[in-house]
């Protein structure tokens, strides 16, 4: 009965360990798969493109160099580029895929905030980790897994606050925002609340629904107002549309907008001139490593890097280097190397994700001069 049972045991340990092996969904195929959720069809496809573009260029980098080192075997990396069409459903779709299917050990991309929400809960539910180069809502921070390479809403909005304060002799503001956007109506929010508290005032709070393309009753508003200053937390798309209608309608303000701007489609637009944004980085910054990144990144694509390119350039080299760390393709391995590790040098500047998945960083406020992006303050709010 002894044998018996003896030998019972074995069989059930053989079979269980034969199930677990059939059923392992990490075998290594000697590939770090990656997957990059980006928008690449619709208006905002340019976003989608510098994120994939970006990606590529930093994957090619550590390939060529003989991939990964991870526990003493090579992985060469793998991306697998995922459309969002710039939508929550259709994110989480994906990325749903990416990790059941494609099995990847991290997910990178996703510059809105609606989207990089929707890929976090995702990602949060089976523990694989998720950067963003650039969302900013503050509901991302509740995520373990998730992490960005950007500062928050909260940062940028008290930035931008002093900026108002400082450099434009803090005058009455009117703020025209997306409500249905958690990015928008955030950091519309967060402004309002940091300016009045110092001291400024802000003496038209409009909001418009998505989808919307005349504001013709917000903007008359805010003229009527007496508004000297116009911020404009909103898209690119949707950014030129209300400057066009504002202007018409008579305003002859400041204009202020944040890091959802798209520099580089509005630095030859004449109603932009000397308007002011939040950025996180432009080409010439004395950052160590940068002037390299920018030389090298131009070779290779052709152009010279956005901002957006050089956040998700490094949102995939901190991956990287956190995986090293681990030594292994694991998500939750990587994603508890991502939150120890020690603050990564990158070519926007030195980060670390210990404080919530969210980095420490100044903020840059540019300015459109002479056809041209240039720095007009650094915003240190440490």
């Amino acid at each position: 009965m002894n044998m018996y049972r003896f030998a019972l045991v074995l069989l059930l340990s053989a079979l269980l360990l034969s199930f677990c092996v059939g059923c392992s969904d990490r075998k290594s195929d000697g590939k770090f798969k990656v997957g990059v959720v980006a928008v690449t069809s619709g208006e905002l496809f340019r976003k989608g493109n510098y994120i994939i573009t970006a990606a590529r260029y930093g994957a090619d980098k550590i390939n060529k160099d003989g991939g990964l080192e991870l526990g003493g075997q090579s992985y060469k990396v793998k991306l697998f580029p995922a459309d969002s069409n710039g939508e929550p459903e259709i994110a989480a779709k994906v990325t749903r895929r990416l990790i059941e299917k494609e099995k990847v050990s991290a997910i990178v991309g996703a510059a809105s905030s609606k989207v990089a929400l929707a890929v976090a809960e995702v990602c949060e539910e089976h523990k694989v980790p998720f950067i963003t180069p650039v969302a900013g809502t503050n509901k991302l921070t509740s995520f373990k897994y998730s992490f960005r390479v950007s500062y928050t809403n909260t940062v940028q909005g008290e930035a931008l606050a002093l900026f108002a304060k400082k450099d434009l002799g803090q005058k009455d503001v009117g703020v025209l925002f997306d409500s249905g956007s958690p990015y928008s109506s955030e950091l519309g929010r967060f402004f309002k609340e940091d300016y009045i508290k110092g001291g400024g005032r802000v003496v038209s709070f409009q909001s418009y629904a998505a989808g919307e393309r005349k504001f013709s009753a917000q903007l008359k508003k805010i003229v009527e107002s007496g508004a000297q200053i116009l911020f404009l937390p909103n898209n690119t798309k949707k950014v030129q549309l209300q400057v066009a209608q504002a202007r018409k309608m008579g305003f002859e303000g400041i204009l202020m907008g944040s890091d959802s701007w798209d520099p580089i489609e509005l630095q030859r637009n004449e109603l932009f001139k000397n308007s002011y944004y939040t950025d996180h980085w432009i080409p010439g910054l004395p950052i160590k490593g940068a002037a390299e990144f920018e030389k090298d990144y131009k070779k290779k694509n052709g152009v010279d890097p956005s901002e957006l390119e050089a956040l998700t350039y490094d949102a995939v080299m901190s991956l990287f280097a956190g995986a090293k760390i681990a030594g292994t393709d694991n998500p939750v391995s990587i994603h508890d190397a991502l939150v120890d590790m020690p603050p990564f040098h990158g070519v926007t500047g030195t980060f670390a994700y210990n404080n919530n998945g969210d980095p420490d960083k100044d903020v840059i406020i540019s300015t459109f001069r002479d056809g041209h992006i240039a720095v007009q303050d650094i915003i240190d709010l440490k």
